[in-house]
């Protein structure tokens, strides 16, 4: 059985889920709401190991600390329309809240020249010591390839540097691939 990194809580409205897993041949995000659930690919096993060594990597001391992850789909609609399905998945430490650990996951639909917000699923205080001991888990039975080690690390310490939690944005982001918005 491939590892999985998951976190799951209940709160008044029911059950909620965060789950990297395997499909076939790609990883893939579920975010699971109590009424609602989607899952889309991560973009390889380079990606997973960097969520896991992100997750490891998690500062224990009050620090800027993101990393998001853009996923998408694109699908044939039964009409001449493509739909695309992107989302953004985020893991870091939130300034705001007493640099509280937390996984966020928003979702769009952009179809035609309209995108629409989608899935919201935020983990406000995910139980780091699980998450880490299955990224170890997962990291000791997928090893890294040799050539993304020096990347990842790199990457890794340069965003730390640079990042720090925004606020949700009022206007989804543009999906992957269209031409940038005019500006005024």
């Amino acid at each position: 059985m491939d590892p999985i990194l998951s976190c799951h809580w209940h709160d008044p409205d029911g059950d909620w889920a965060l789950t990297v897993s395997r499909n076939g041949t790609s990883w893939e995000l579920l975010a699971a709401a109590p009424l609602w659930s989607e899952t889309l690919p991560f973009d390889g096993p380079d990606d997973v190991r960097r969520l896991a060594q992100t997750l490891l990597d998690l500062p224990a001391e009050p620090e800027p600390y993101e990393f998001e992850w853009q996923l998408s789909r694109t699908e044939e609609a039964r009409t001449a329309d493509e739909r695309t399905h992107f989302a953004t998945f985020a893991v870091g430490l939130d300034p705001t809240d007493g640099h509280r650990p937390y996984l966020a996951y928003q979702s769009y639909y952009h179809r035609g020249q309209a995108t629409g917000l989608g899935l919201e699923v935020i983990c406000e205080n995910p139980p780091i010591d699980h998450l880490r001991a299955q990224a170890h888990a997962f990291l000791t039975s997928l090893p890294c390839p040799q050539q993304s080690a020096p990347q990842r690390s790199a990457r890794q310490q340069s965003t730390r540097q640079q990042s720090t939690r925004q606020p949700a944005p009022t206007t989804p982001p543009p999906p992957p691939n269209s031409p940038a918005p005019p500006t005024r």
